[in-house]
């Protein structure tokens, strides 16, 4: 018995993106590269750090995307990740100050905007929950450093707090849909 393996025939966008993303890997890789030679030649400041993390951002938001976990609210979580660490290499590496007054502004915009992507289709997104909880988790912790003293609290820090608790008591106010899919999440009965 002879089989005859078919597999389906790539359409042109799939075959055009899979080359742009050949060029753009290598690309990429000599641009973080030579960066990397160059800020260590000229001695100064870290900004190929700047550059590589910009680099890894863009080629993981756009030119990798995920394959399981591909919804708005995951990507805005990740997106959000990654500005976040930019920001704070931006802000280690080469102006220091302002970093945990950007950051928690970014965070409760992306708790607003989740919260809101959430309401909006519930049934839908409830499975897409993890990704939102963990920035909850995130902003809640960055809340309790600041009131603890070992940064400084301003308005951006008590407005995130603010909506992350609120987001933690939609959480508690349907808590039978959230417990169900930490369940499904965490494979436990």
């Amino acid at each position: 018995m002879k089989v005859k393996v078919v597999y389906p025939v790539m359409d042109k966008v799939n075959v055009l993106f899979l080359r742009l993303r050949r060029i753009a890997r290598w690309l990429f890789l000599i641009a973080g590269g030579v960066c990397v030679i160059v800020n260590i030649a000229t001695k100064g400041k870290a900004w190929s750090a700047v550059v590589v993390w910009s680099l890894w951002s863009v080629w993981n938001l756009v030119f990798s995307p995920d394959s399981i976990e591909f919804n708005m609210i995951s990507q805005i979580v990740k997106a959000v990740f990654f500005v976040i660490v930019l920001l704070a290499l931006i802000d280690f590496c080469l102006a220091p100050g302002w970093a945990m007054f950007v950051i928690p502004i970014i965070c409760f915009a992306a708790l607003i905007l989740t919260t809101v992507i959430l309401l909006i289709d519930y049934k839908s997104q409830l499975k897409n929950t993890m990704p939102m909880m963990w920035l909850v988790i995130f902003s809640l912790v960055l809340t309790v450093v600041s009131f603890t003293g070992l940064i400084d609290t301003s308005w951006p820090v008590i407005v995130l707090g603010s909506i992350a608790f609120s987001v933690l008591l939609l959480f508690v106010f349907f808590h039978n849909d959230f417990v169900r899919e930490l369940k499904k999440r965490f494979h436990t009965n």
